[in-house]
């Protein structure tokens, strides 16, 4: 009898252990089967530096984009390609991949830091679930900020009052383990107040600031776990939309910024384990 009872109390402790297990907090998180992970990059440069406007483009597929679209977009100042297969090595050596590994922080970190202190490529993980709005802050708030837009080949200006540059994401991860990308530059300017704003097929009412949203710069690419989006300012473009968004004074010089988009994982990738960011080192 009492070996019968050592058995049921070994028994019964193993089914305890098991259950306590099951509910560990160590265990992985699983990505949402609608999301994918992006790591964004920012890059400081001094303005106009070759390597960033000359030998970098050499090696960044620019005709990806419709030729009208790219029109539109040079003519207001902001230039974009896309990095696919192997990082170009002009990127690599900007985004300091071939030394240490990229500060991790907000987009914002690197405007509001002083030039000789703040790091020259900051990085954060973006977890975008599908359709879902995700927005990267391109540039500090300017206290009154004039922009000179060419619309339909037509010049027009404006000036815009406590305005900041924010490029709008969405993400749609697509069944082969793509993802398509819909990146908006958007204008967000004047005193936050109360808006109403419709999430999920109701509205609400949430603080917020006037936005001037460019639809005819707003860009689609799908991409495969590993591509890259750049995007910059031209220099000639002084003035432009491109300008104000990718180009910032720290310590009395003027500084030229890359955002570099790149998808890290998604729900299809089977390099990486569900919800374990790509480390930097794992990038060829």
């Amino acid at each position: 009898m009492l070996l019968v009872v050592i058995a049921a109390s070994i028994l019964a402790g193993c089914m305890t252990i098991a259950h306590e297990t099951k509910k560990s907090p160590l265990k992985n998180t699983v990505m949402p089967p609608d999301s994918a992970v992006l790591e964004v990059f920012f890059i400081r440069v001094p303005f106009g530096e070759p390597e960033a406007n000359q030998q970098l483009w050499q090696e960044i597929d620019e005709q990806h984009f419709p030729p009208l679209l790219r029109q539109e977009l040079s003519q207001n100042g902001f230039r974009v390609g896309l990095a696919s297969g192997q990082i170009p090595v002009a990127l690599e050596h900007l985004m300091q991949l071939d030394s240490k590994p990229a500060a991790m922080g907000g987009a914002e970190a690197a405007i509001a830091e002083d030039l000789g202190s703040a790091p020259r490529v900051l990085r954060r993980h973006l977890q975008a679930r599908a359709g879902r709005r995700n927005e990267v802050i391109a540039s500090s708030v300017y206290d009154e900020l004039p922009v000179l837009m060419c619309e339909s080949g037509s010049a027009c200006g404006r000036t815009y009052p406590r305005a900041q540059g924010i490029i709008a994401i969405v993400a749609h991860p697509e069944p082969d383990g793509r993802v398509k990308l819909e990146l908006v530059p958007e204008l967000h300017y004047g005193e936050p107040r109360q808006r109403w704003v419709g999430t999920e097929g109701a509205l609400r009412m949430e603080p917020g600031r006037e936005r001037r949203v460019f639809d005819d710069l707003s860009l689609t690419a799908t991409l495969s776990p590993g591509d890259m989006v750049v995007l910059s300012s031209l220099p000639l473009r002084s003035g432009s939309v491109g300008h104000s968004f990718f180009t910032a004074t720290s310590a009395g010089q003027l500084e030229q910024k890359l955002l570099v988009i790149r998808v890290a994982q998604t729900q299809h990738d089977d390099l990486f384990a569900p919800g374990e960011p790509l480390p930097l080192d794992a990038i060829e």
